[in-house]
Order: C-alpha cells, then sequence, then structure tokens
C-alpha cells in the first residue's frame, strides 16, 4: 500500500472511529514531512504570507463552526476527524498551488526552422523575431521578472512595464530591460554573443555581474575564452537587417559565417577550423540566393573552394 492510499484509509476510519493512535501519529509525520519549501509553492514571500493569512481564516472559521456546546463533549475520534480534515485542506490547498504555480513556470518552446524566421507574441504582448535555427524558451504566464531564455539569435521588442523588467538569458550572459528593442546573437557554438540595442536601453551581466548598459546603436560583443567583452557602436538600419531578408554579417570568423549559412539553408559544412581561423569575412546579400550563389560570392572574395554533395559542403581554403 503506498502513502497515498494508506492516508485515504486512515482518514476513512477516523470518520467511523476505528482509527489506532499510531495510525494517527503516522499520519502527522507524513504531514510534516511533506512540506513544500515556500519557493517551489509560492510566488513570493508576500504571496506566501496571503495565502497564509487566508488558511488561517478558513481554519477559525471551521473551528468556530464545529466547536461544541459547553455541556457536550467531542468523541476523540471526531477531534481527529476535524484536524484530518484540516490537514487534508491545508495539503490540497498546497498541492493546488504547487500544480498551479509550476503550470505557470511552465516553459513553451518556440524554435525557427532552416531559412525560416519566426515571429510571435510573448505573454506580456512583446513581440519577438527568430533568425533561423534560433530557439527561445519562455513560460505561459510571467512573473515578477519576465524571463526568457535564447538559443541563437533574436530581434525583441518589449512591451513596457517598470515594474517587472525583461531578462533575456543565455549561456554566458543575460540581459535586463524595462521597454525597448534589441537584437540578441548568442549561439553555444560560438565563442561570442552579441547584443545590439536599436532603441531604448538595456544592461548586459555575465553571472550576475553588470557588464555595461547600452543604449540605441550601442554593440556589445562578449568573448567566452577571453572572458572580456568589447562596446562599438553601429548603423541604426543594420541592428536587424535580418528579419528584412538579408544575410549581413560584419568582420566574422569562418565559424560564425558557417553556422549563418547552415542555419540559413539547411546544409552541413564541413572544414577545418585550424586552416580557416585567419581571415575575417564580411557578407551582405540576399537570402533569396541559393546556396551556391552566396558561396561563388565568398570565394570571388576569398581564396575558397568548396565540394557541394546533396546537403554538405566540404570547404578547403585555395593556395
Amino acid at each position: 500500500m503506498n502513502d497515498q492510499e494508506k492516508i485515504r484509509d486512515i482518514l476513512s476510519r477516523i470518520d467511523t472511529g476505528t482509527c489506532t493512535p499510531q495510525e494517527l501519529e503516522w499520519l502527522q509525520s507524513w504531514y510534516d514531512s511533506q512540506e513544500l519549501p515556500a519557493e517551489e509553492v509560492f510566488r513570493n514571500d508576500a504571496h506566501r504570507k496571503n495565502i497564509q493569512h487566508n488558511m488561517l481564516q478558513q481554519i477559525h472559521a471551521a473551528m468556530e463552526e464545529h466547536a461544541p456546546a459547553a455541556e457536550h463533549v467531542v468523541p476523540l475520534y471526531r477531534r481527529w476527524w476535524m484536524a484530518a480534515a484540516v490537514v487534508a485542506g491545508l495539503l490540497a490547498a498546497a498541492g493546488w498551488l504547487f500544480t498551479s504555480y509550476n503550470s505557470d513556470r511552465e516553459l513553451l518552446l518556440a524554435t525557427a526552422g532552416p531559412g525560416q524566421i519566426k515571429e510571435f507574441v510573448l505573454p506580456d504582448s512583446s513581440r519577438v523575431w527568430l533568425n533561423a535555427g534560433a530557439t527561445i524558451k519562455y513560460p505561459r504566464a510571467f512573473g515578477a521578472v519576465r524571463a526568457v531564455e535564447l538559443e541563437g539569435e533574436a530581434f525583441f521588442d518589449i512591451h513596457p512595464d517598470v515594474k517587472h523588467p525583461f531578462e533575456v538569458h543565455t549561456s554566458e550572459i543575460n540581459v535586463q530591460v524595462l521597454g525597448t528593442s534589441f537584437d540578441v546573437k548568442a549561439h553555444s557554438l560560438l565563442d561570442e554573443t552579441q547584443v545590439t540595442v536599436k532603441t531604448g536601453m538595456v544592461k548586459v551581466l555575465h553571472q550576475q555581474t553588470g557588464l555595461d548598459v547600452l543604449s540605441a546603436n550601442d554593440q556589445l560583443t562578449f568573448s567566452r575564452a577571453a572572458q572580456q567583452y568589447m562596446k562599438s557602436t553601429v548603423n541604426n538600419e543594420q541592428v536587424n537587417e535580418w528579419m528584412n531578408g538579408m544575410l549581413s554579417l560584419s568582420q566574422v570568423g569562418f565559424a560564425e559565417l558557417a553556422l549563418t549559412l547552415e542555419n540559413q539553408y539547411g546544409v552541413k559544412i564541413r572544414f577545418n577550423p585550424a586552416e580557416m581561423k585567419q581571415d575575417e569575412y564580411t557578407l551582405k546579400c540576399s537570402t533569396k540566393l541559393t546556396i551556391t550563389q552566396v558561396l561563388d560570392i565568398i570565394s570571388s572574395i576569398h581564396p575558397i573552394q568548396y565540394d557541394l554533395h546533396d546537403n554538405e559542403i566540404t570547404i578547403h581554403k585555395k593556395y
């Protein structure tokens, strides 16, 4: 017999007065051991106190309703039934709170496939555009902090709400905003994570340590390998060119170029990192071009050659 079956059995026999003191002690011990941590049940301390206050009022009301007259003696099992009812009520309330709160905390997943730009609206009416290959996780309902998790590149247009700050969490940095529009590029396969602001201001943190505050036209690039960042100024019109069907890269390593092409065209690019690590690549062209047309453009500028077989491309340096 599992715990739930045993509890139901004890509660049913409390009502008939056939429950033993040992079973009542076991029930109390089980209840004491099942108390949920406050951080898993309540949204915050104010929420916890409010629920406790409401519960206390309900318990007092139940006690007054069942209070015996002065000349009436309540049997022991009847008092235990009342106590068990309170225990069951508290457990049911805690269980409901836990289920409800964790339902809100359940993360939804949105992904943009190869060559796709996916636009959608978050629960707070903020708008997000995912670049090809990007993934975002977000809750069904936001709490005090509107937090999302990002892998890949996305552009955010955040609904202003000074009481509920918005945060973008990546593997290396976090971005905190109140109401603004900005781009985050955070590929776990690449060394650098980049934040670029189009309007408003954002704060960038690494492991809860503030790195810098960015405003319109500012770009912050964080290097995982060096554990350092660089701040620069960019053209505001170039912040989210990819949303308008452009492949737009400026002085990036070959690894980022290859990943961008993989996400856009759904291909697999093989190359020798040691062979390709020296050069920086700048590319600006329409995503309407085919992968071979884009590779031809790149090879006309840089000394590379490529072999295409089905969806697999091998690229070497041309000497």
